[in-house]
């Protein structure tokens, strides 16, 4: 803990609730690494996990729309930020968590956040070209996140609420692909109406 005590400031160190907390935050990684590699790598969710990255990769890679590639790209990066983001909030704020990690330093719901959640926001956003089709399909599939997905990561001891309930997620999975079709809608409205220099 010394050399990386020594890599801070001294200006910093004198401020003694920074260096609490930077002293906490070390033995937290610390312990954070120790539990990933001692317990985390070997379960049966850690495969879950790397499957729940690689096969909606490669179900993407064969079914995407090349012509609308980075429009959909874009969506998907989007939702992916969002979720995450918001993931992000919901642990520290201590209204969930989860037991396992993938990786030790990433989010611990990394393969939902950035890949499975996209991934199935994505599709939609391919298939379904009018809003009023989107929504419908937005709200199902928000109903089956937060309704039998959710419970399911629960019961498998995958996801812990600790001050959440399923139906303060709904709302959010219908809100997310929304407000990222508006953004996505304009970012390629404006991208279509940019004329290069001659």
């Amino acid at each position: 803990m010394g050399w990386f005590l020594a890599s801070i400031p001294n200006k910093l160190l004198k401020d003694s609730g920074f260096s609490k907390l930077i002293q906490l935050k070390y033995q937290y990684n610390q312990a954070q690494l120790d539990n990933w590699i001692h317990d985390d790598l070997h379960k049966w969710t850690w495969w879950l996990n790397l499957v729940a990255v690689i096969v909606p990769i490669l179900i993407l890679r064969k079914i995407i729309d090349r012509k609308r590639l980075l429009e959909i790209l874009v969506f998907g990066f989007l939702v992916a930020l969002f979720a995450t983001f918001l993931d992000a909030i919901g642990t520290s704020l201590m209204l969930w968590d989860y037991p396992d990690r993938f990786l030790p330093i990433s989010p611990r719901l990394l393969p939902v956040d950035f890949i499975a959640i996209p991934f199935i926001f994505m599709l939609i956003y391919q298939y379904c070209l009018s809003w009023l089709k989107f929504l419908i399909i937005d709200i199902i599939v928000a109903f089956i996140f937060s309704f039998v997905l959710e419970p399911l990561l629960v019961w498998l001891n995958l996801y812990i609420m600790l001050n959440w309930h399923y139906y303060w997620s709904f709302p959010i999975y219908i809100a997310i692909p929304i407000l990222v079709r508006l953004i996505t809608t304009k970012i390629v409205s404006q991208d279509l109406n940019y004329k290069k220099p001659d």
